[in-house]
């Protein structure tokens, strides 16, 4: 990546190679820059712990406490909390995602997001950006789901300009919104609960993209 990246109260500059809040540069130590840079390119998808290694300590052996180290650091420079998180999402027995809503001044108004969503679940929470998305049991998928009654590809969500979408995968267990199976790409409305397998997760709204409007805290 190269440019700026604006989040919350946070600028992450990587020409300069440089983490701001407002005007205040924020020290962290290079691998930490580096690992920050990576999720936030990567976003929202999730990044697994064997890829942040190889990229991180390419050609060398380290112990997965050297990365449990970096995103600690991480997250005590951003003041988030990893029971509750604002940016760095941890993806159970898999590795890390970057979340929330992050802006790049480069990036021009077309390729900007209409609408934003997000997901929010026992286990955690993802935002949703425009494109598709598929929840599953395989450890490789952005929404990874690990219960015994979730497919391996059990549904995909479909975020458009106008709105968002979810159909079931031909999954074993079935897809259910208020309690309605789906079958065919169903419209999704904020507030929904859709139900993967017995995995239960709220779809939320958070905000139109240019709007002061933010999503209200809840906790979990």
């Amino acid at each position: 990546m190269s440019g700026r990246v604006s989040f919350g109260e946070f600028v992450l500059d990587l020409d300069a190679r440089e983490l701001r809040r407002g005007d205040t540069p924020v020290l962290v130590s290079p691998k930490a820059f580096q690992l920050l840079d990576i999720l936030v390119a990567n976003r929202p998808k999730a990044v697994s712990k064997i890829a942040l290694q190889e990229r991180l300590w390419p050609d060398t052996f380290v112990v997965d406490k050297n990365l449990v180290n970096l995103v600690a650091e991480i997250r005590e420079a951003l003041g988030d909390d990893a029971a509750d998180p604002r940016f760095i999402r941890t993806v159970h027995r898999f590795g890390y995602a970057f979340q929330g809503p992050a802006v790049s001044p480069d990036i021009s108004a077309s390729a900007r997001p209409t609408i934003r969503f997000r997901l929010v679940w026992k286990e955690g929470r993802a935002g949703l950006d425009v494109g598709e998305h598929v929840l599953g049991r395989d450890p490789d998928l952005e929404l990874f789901l690990d219960s015994p009654s979730v497919s391996r590809r059990h549904a995909r969500i479909r975020v458009g300009e106008d709105g968002a979408t979810i159909e079931d995968l031909g999954s074993k267990n079935g897809t259910f919104v208020a309690d309605r199976r789906v079958g065919s790409a169903m419209p999704l409305a904020d507030g929904d609960v859709i139900r993967i397998g017995s995995v239960p997760l709220t779809f939320k709204v958070v905000a139109a993209w240019g709007s002061t409007q933010t999503e209200p805290h809840t906790p979990g």
